[in-house]
């Protein structure tokens, strides 16, 4: 049987025995369904204090049989960012079940099932991976409040595969205990907390297999290759043994590439580079750490507002960014202020009754310069930390002088309300046509600049953003985004720095494309620099140059790998 070809969430390779898990069997929960009386208002809440009290108290819990240095932070993190949903899921209960007069599973259930609706409606993949989080929440809370056992997945073979139509965050932590080998779903994202910790645990993890659970029985063989995102069914002894090899050889390379990521990021012939990591969360700056990173290029600050159900507050924000200033002890945070509007629009202005929401319409610096109120508070924010600590604020999204001046002038408006005794330096993000037409205009204004390849590649390819590197016409490897590029950095001179903080910094082959455009700042996901620094430890700056001169006289993406493999060869 040929390989099933899935979506790589989490590398690594796995031989291991099939444990079909049926999670609606498990988890199908009946539940009273009854209007009630004003009078039963009060016992209904009770009843849901209590709920909420177990299940805030089951998320406490220690998780002390994590496996892996990265472990248990995650799986706290999970846990504390699921009690705190326990807490706003259930203040909407209340509301509900106060105003509708409903018991209190019905008002649970449709509060869970108007939030989960509302998430699977937006286009952004990070916020409709949260709606999994919402439904594992719900379930924990109606579980308690029906009295339904506690799933229990805590006790598995040796070598086990687990083969779902989903994990919730939730089964993914009781699985960690358990020593399992590898996840195998129909369902799940790579922005999922599963995802995430299923990575923070080294456990190798594919989905996307449509119907792979009614293909697979329990008892079977599988092997799961992380890196690929395939699996193979009752594999043959040649499948066997191409796994092996391939197996051996990605534990050689991470030895190797752990070895060398307490080195210098220099090239053979003394060309340093900086590496820097993308942030999205403030717990993940402790792998700027773990990955000898020398800060953060981009700290993606949208949790903030996309996870509230409130404005962020003055107080809360300063919190945030000092709690990931302090930790990176020195070292530069690039704060990106919120990039939100189209696909990403923060449920606290959502749900908004009153008036038109022109905001929803626009993105990144234009949606902030028409939220005003939202980014000033932010600004200051940015600039109260940046007092005390080497923090620098990137706006996203600019699109010529005009919305770059606005921008810089309520950071000077801030300095002044604050009475702060400096600027921080500021940046904008290049990743529109329109952007790249008015790049004198910016860099005249900008004291560094950093090009998002994602956004970059949609609007100069003219595609949806979902599909970049879907198909090899819509990638950042297109020459056009490379010239697009080039052009940036030829213009920024040695007056303005450059960085590169597009996800595609992290590929190892394109990041060494990036240094021979010229570019000396590559930011990107922690755990993906590892493999950049040992390629470019392992070539020179004239080879690199070679290749990105060649790579610009191109008409396509693949003749571009081309020149990588044949250097290969």
């Amino acid at each position: 049987m040929h390989p099933w070809k899935g979506i790589a969430i989490s590398p690594g390779y796995a031989d291991g025995v099939a444990m079909v898990y049926d999670d609606q069997a498990d988890h199908r929960l009946g539940f009273p369904d009854r209007d009630i009386l004003p009078a039963e208002i009060e016992a209904e809440h009770g009843r849901l204090n209590d709920a909420t009290e177990q299940s805030q108290g089951e998320l406490k819990q220690p998780e002390p049989s994590a496996v892996g240095p990265a472990a248990p932070d995650d799986s706290t993190a999970v846990l504390a960012a699921h009690s705190q949903l326990v807490r706003d899921i259930a203040a909407k209960v209340k509301q509900h079940l106060s105003r509708e007069l409903v018991n209190v599973e019905q008002a649970l259930d449709s509060v869970v099932g108007t939030l989960v609706d509302r998430l699977c409606q937006i286009e952004n993949e990070y916020l409709r991976a949260r709606e999994q989080d919402i439904r594992d929440v719900g379930r924990r809370m109606m579980r308690h409040l029906t009295g339904s056992p506690r799933f229990g997945l805590s006790s598995l073979p040796a070598h086990a595969v687990i083969v779902a139509r989903e994990l919730l965050p939730s089964e993914a932590v009781e699985l960690s205990r358990s020593g399992l080998a590898a996840i195998v779903t129909e369902q799940g994202g790579r922005d999922s907390h599963t995802a995430i910790l299923a990575r923070a645990l080294g456990i190798p993890a594919v989905t996307g297999l449509v119907g792979v659970t009614s293909q697979i029985q329990s008892g079977m063989r599988l092997l799961v290759d992380g890196q690929a995102g395939t699996v193979t069914i009752a594999p043959s002894a040649v499948e066997q043994a191409a796994f092996s090899k391939s197996r051996e050889h990605y534990q050689r390379s991470l030895t190797a590439m752990a070895a060398d990521e307490t080195l210098p990021c220099v090239t053979r012939d003394g060309m340093a580079i900086t590496l820097l990591g993308n942030i999205g969360q403030p717990e993940e700056v402790e792998q700027i750490d773990i990955h000898h990173l020398s800060g953060v290029g981009l700290f993606r600050t949208e949790f903030l507002f996309l996870e509230s159900h409130e404005r962020p507050s003055f107080d809360t924000q300063c919190e945030i960014y000092t709690q990931v200033a302090n930790a990176l002890e020195g070292r530069p945070l690039v704060i990106r202020t919120f990039d939100l509007g189209g696909d990403k629009f923060p449920l606290f202005l959502a749900t908004q009754q009153f008036g038109p929401q022109p905001s929803r319409h626009l993105r990144g610096m234009r949606f902030s310069l028409a939220e005003r109120l939202l980014f000033e508070t932010q600004v200051r924010a940015i600039v109260h930390v940046a007092q005390t600590a080497d923090v620098r604020i990137l706006f996203p999204m600019i699109v010529g002088s005009h919305d770059f001046s606005r921008a810089i002038a309520a950071v000077d408006q801030a300095v002044d309300k604050l009475g702060a005794s400096r600027r921080p330096a500021l940046g904008a993000m290049i990743e529109t046509p329109a952007a790249l037409f008015a790049l004198q205009e910016i860099l005249a204004l900008a004291d560094f600049v950093s090009i998002g390849t994602n956004d970059l590649t949609q609007y100069m390819l003219a595609t949806d953003r979902h599909a970049v590197d879907l198909t090899d016409e819509c990638t950042a490897w297109h020459p056009a985004v490379l010239r697009a590029i080039q052009r940036v950095v030829d213009a920024a001179g040695q007056d303005c720095p450059v960085c590169v903080c597009g996800e595609e910094a992290g590929e190892p082959d394109f990041a060494r494309l990036l240094v021979g455009l010229g570019v000396r700042e590559l930011s990107m996901t922690p755990v993906r620099a590892a493999p950049v620094r040992q390629a470019l430890r392992k070539t020179d700056g004239s080879t690199m140059r070679q290749i990105a001169n060649q790579a610009l006289q191109c008409a396509t993406p693949g003749e571009i790998r081309q020149l990588f493999a044949d250097q290969r060869d």
